[in-house]
């Protein structure tokens, strides 16, 4: 009997070792989730002159991705946010014309509620703690929804086809993207779509079993808030 104790404290003290050496793994090589630059995408060049550049306002706009999971049993919404974000979009009133350019995200800077989550989302899914990954870029193709007209006060509902790179995997994905033309100095938007981890071959680690998390949809939503203003030439 003695024996079986002591066999079954040693488990239970590698098994703590183990998990002591797995966190602070996670923690160590999460790192602080600072950038190491500031996300700069290729900006839109004006085909004609009466195009207007709006150029994403970061202090302004905010990216976020929203799964769900059931973590200790309950239900759980997980939104990722982060305001590192650089894009342009041209405008052109009449006749009217939407070109979105090249959007940028720093994916090492996205927050959760969590310090935890964050470190390991950095280090074992989406690998933003290496510098090959840290950004994500979204590449559109094309534009849709377009009108014949664009008028300062008008609600633009359109569908922005593109390739998205994300841990060096591209995917094609088209978002929901809605432009309110605020003035013409000023727009601000929106713009969501749903996609698959399969589809950027990301796993979700350590899940089910005796885990805490017990499962992670396979969906991902993604959302983007933005404001844009005049380039100024």
């Amino acid at each position: 009997m003695k024996g079986i104790v002591k066999t079954g404290i040693v488990i239970v003290a590698v098994l703590v070792v183990a998990g002591a050496g797995f966190f602070a793994y996670i923690w160590i090589s999460g790192g602080s989730g600072e950038p190491s630059a500031a996300a700069q995408a290729e900006r839109i060049e004006p085909q004609e002159p009466q195009q207007v550049v709006y150029e994403v306002v970061d202090a302004r706009s905010e990216a976020r991705f929203i799964i769900e999971e059931v973590l200790r049993g309950e239900p759980n919404t997980v939104v990722g946010r982060t305001d590192q974000i650089d894009g342009s979009i041209a405008v052109q009133f009449e006749p009217a014309m939407v070109e979105i350019g090249q959007f940028v995200i720093n994916v090492r800077t996205i927050r959760t509620d969590d310090e935890v989550r964050d470190r390991t989302i950095r280090t074992l899914i989406l690998e933003s703690n290496k510098d090959e990954f840290e950004f994500s870029t979204f590449d559109p193709t094309a534009v849709t929804g377009v009108p014949e007209v664009i008028e300062v006060g008008d609600r633009l509902d359109l569908d922005v086809t593109g390739n998205l790179t994300v841990r060096g995997v591209t995917s094609e994905v088209t978002f929901d993207m809605t432009l309110n033309v605020q003035s013409e100095e000023e727009i601000t938007g929106t713009a969501s779509t749903t996609i698959l981890w399969e589809d950027f071959d990301i796993t979700i680690p350590y899940v089910g079993g005796n885990s805490i998390v017990a499962s992670v949809s396979d969906e991902v939503g993604l959302e983007l808030e933005f404001a844009a203003g005049a380039r100024e030439d």
